[in-house]
């Protein structure tokens, strides 16, 4: 099967001439589950091409398009004749229905601009979306990216935006009741949120800034667990955020690093295989986060458990499922 891989075309911090890449040099959840689909495409024997992602590596089977507007993108579609079109892109770079048979997952909350055909991540997403009939399939991730290690350190990981509705404050809160460290990484683009958390939390929170490449799978590797304490105030474009697929679950528990979570969106869905999940808004005492952090799975467990829910063969799969409806003209909302 031919497959046009639409990713949002984003720039790589302050260089306009640098792209994020697929695998993204630093932060970007998307592009993190759009190499993971093309790698399990790839072994399922599928011809891909990308789009949206200038820099990125070709390789056998997969070609790099340098579009990154729709018109760009159309011509690079015209020229590889694709059977289905994946768009992640939310029609950024493909507006047009009709042209091919489009596919269209959703990492957003909301409802999605052009529903026609819609994936969603989780059943709390897509209830958000409007949505009862289209298909849920989880974010991918690839065993083989990331680091294993069963020997832990003795911190604790925030991984992601360091933003009000990513729970950064909550994480370090409940490192602080559990007696540990709390490392932070990710882009903080709020500088006064991360100012405030590192002030009340001296001696607990340690900013790291973001990270990539081996850096990144290494501190997910070593960390003692993960925290997610996604809050449903203050997304990132107003009102309640539903944490629609949480990338970072599924990259923790194939690096063998339990997670803690609280029960908003998805999470409730996905973390119970992997970890543990608390109300949100809510701060453990220590006696309580210690409870926590000595009930979580072991290392072994957690790497089998991302294989079988969330291998790039397996997501890849029910992918390819979906593709073949809608290239015979099946049509869903």
């Amino acid at each position: 099967m031919r497959i046009a891989m639409l990713n949002p075309p984003y720039r790589y911090g302050q260089d306009p001439e640098q792209w994020i890449t697929v695998p993204p040099q630093g932060y970007g959840g998307i592009q993190w589950v759009v190499a993971a689909l093309i790698d399990g495409l790839l072994a399922a024997g599928c011809q891909v091409l990308l789009l949206g992602a200038p820099g990125s590596v070709a390789r056998p089977g997969l070609s790099v398009s340098a579009a990154t507007t729709p018109d760009t993108a159309l011509e690079a579609l015209q020229d590889f004749a694709p059977d289905v079109v994946h768009d992640h892109t939310n029609g950024t770079l493909l507006p047009a229905d009709g042209l091919w048979p489009t596919v269209r997952t959703h990492h957003l909350n909301g409802i999605p601009t052009y529903r026609a055909n819609g994936v969603y991540l989780s059943r709390a997403q897509r209830q958000a979306a409007g949505s009862i009939a289209a298909p849920i399939i989880r974010l991918p991730v690839n065993p083989s990216r990331c680091t294993y290690r069963e020997v832990k350190q003795d911190f604790l990981l925030f991984l992601g935006r360091v933003s009000v509705h990513k729970g950064a404050r909550e994480a370090a809160a409940f490192a602080r009741a559990a007696g540990l460290s709390l490392k932070i990484a990710g882009p903080a683009w709020e500088r006064s949120y991360l100012d405030q958390i590192l002030a009340d939390f001296a001696g607990t929170a340690d900013y790291i800034g973001e990270i990539g490449g081996t850096d990144r799978t290494d501190l997910l590797a070593d960390a003692r667990a993960l925290l997610v304490l996604s809050q449903p105030w203050n997304g990132p474009f107003g009102g309640e955020w539903i944490e629609p697929g949480a990338t970072v679950v599924s990259e923790a528990a194939a690096s063998g690093t339990p997670v803690i979570a609280s029960d908003n969106g998805c999470l409730p869905e996905i973390v119970p295989h992997v970890g543990a999940v608390i109300p949100a808004g809510h701060i453990p005492r220590p006696r309580e986060a210690t409870r926590l952090l000595a009930s979580l799975p072991a290392a072994p467990d957690l790497r089998r458990t991302a294989r079988e829910h969330w291998g790039h063969d397996v997501i890849a799969e029910k992918y390819l499922t979906v593709y073949a409806r809608a290239a015979v003209g099946t049509a869903w909302i």
